[in-house]
């Protein structure tokens, strides 16, 4: 019940931020990175103050504990280094969380059910930000 409510709230935010065409910036082939990096989260306001739903850092990392793939990218012995990686990760546009496995505090960006699909987003994504850092946790 908490995957498909997961999913349910993932359904929505893509399209709610779909909605409104003229944020989309076209981008040209040889920057890409440099739009990644620039990009920032959109603000996201519900319809009516019924819909209006705020997720606490621990309810996120929850949910993505009932993930069985993570697109992981940094592993740290320390949940400071990790919160602060963590941090400059959301200040470039990439909401992630820390999960805490084995004594490892793990950056997640990303989670899924499937492998197939984990594997695709991760290349996807070491190819768009030329970071071969990026690495598949299965849990």
């Amino acid at each position: 019940m908490v995957k498909f409510n997961f999913f349910l709230i993932l359904v929505f935010l893509l399209f709610s931020s779909c909605k409104d065409k003229k944020t989309v910036t076209p981008v040209e082939k040889g920057n890409i990175a440099e739009h990644t990096v620039k990009r920032s989260v959109p603000d996201i306001t519900p319809e009516s103050d019924n819909s209006k739903t705020e997720f606490t850092s621990e309810q996120i990392a929850t949910n993505r504990n009932s993930f069985d793939y993570h697109i992981v990218a940094a592993s740290y012995n320390n949940n400071n280094q990790a919160e602060r990686f963590k941090d400059r990760l959301y200040q470039k546009g990439y909401p992630s969380v820390v999960l805490e496995q084995n004594g490892k505090f793990r950056v997640v960006i990303q989670s899924f059910n499937k492998k197939e699909t984990a594997l695709k987003e991760l290349i996807r994504l070491r190819e768009l930000n030329k970071t071969p850092d990026l690495w598949l946790l299965h849990q």
